[in-house]
């Protein structure tokens, strides 16, 4: 799997990407931090800082990092209070905290041997007692629930600019590794409309497997989760919100 950056994808993220579910999930993840009082928080995969950005207007001492410079720059021009930094999630390395996140399927980008990388770097930077908090597609789910056809996932008027993404992915069950592809139209009134194509691998997991990981490497689960904060289902949850607590 090679590593992605996003550089194309920084300019039109926020607007592909802005739905109401991410500022749910946002009040979720407030609430689960303060349950379990933390009070520093390292985003290792920030993005464009949906979260970062979100915990620290939040009362959360917030640093954060992303490996795409492009995305960094983004988020520091957002919101220069926080020190943005370019960071590699399988090295970074800015203290000791009370938890690390990677929101949004960021560890879907590491093959299986950087994820075990990401995960012991990760706690390097975790007291301990601290906790990692991570999403990642559930296998459990799409193995039986996967969409082969094409699809549109995306589509939006913002400014009199119209954004449409479509997905045509494939996936491997035996591997768990989901091809993504995805085609962007990018479209000012009638002009000619620009057209961004995209491809990359995702590794996703099962809850068992995550318990087994995380295991190997020092972590506990708390608990398993589904994005909306609910109790995670293994057959019927797309997604499994892990909280994992360094011992």
């Amino acid at each position: 799997m090679k590593d992605y950056d996003y550089s194309v994808q920084a300019k039109y993220y926020d607007v592909l990407e802005e739905n109401p579910n991410v500022e749910a999930f946002n009040k979720v993840l407030d609430k689960l931090l303060k349950k379990h009082k933390v009070k520093s928080v390292f985003d290792i995969t920030c993005g464009t800082g949906a979260q970062a950005i979100y915990l620290d207007k939040n009362g959360h001492n917030v640093t954060a990092s992303d490996f795409s410079k492009e995305m960094v720059a983004i988020a520091q021009k957002k919101y220069p209070k926080i020190k943005f930094k370019q960071a590699d999630m399988r090295s970074a390395n800015f203290g000791k905290f009370d938890a690390v996140i990677s929101i949004f399927n960021a560890i879907g980008h590491l093959s299986k041997s950087n994820f075990q990388k990401a995960i012991q770097n990760i706690s390097n930077n975790l007291k301990t007692g601290g906790l990692y908090i991570f999403d990642i597609f559930n296998y459990d789910f799409m193995k039986n629930n996967f969409i082969p056809y094409e699809f549109i996932d995306t589509c939006k008027e913002v400014d009199g600019i119209k954004y449409v993404r479509f997905n045509k992915n494939k996936f491997d069950k035996k591997k768990q590794l989901m091809t993504m592809n995805q085609r962007v139209y990018i479209q000012g009134g009638l002009d000619k409309p620009q057209i961004f194509k995209d491809s990359w691998d995702m590794q996703i997991y099962s809850s068992e497997q995550l318990k087994n990981i995380l295991k190997k490497n020092g972590f506990e689960i708390v608990e398993f989760l589904n994005m909306d904060g609910k109790k995670f289902d293994r057959e019927n949850s797309l997604f499994i919100l892990t909280i994992a607590k360094k011992k």
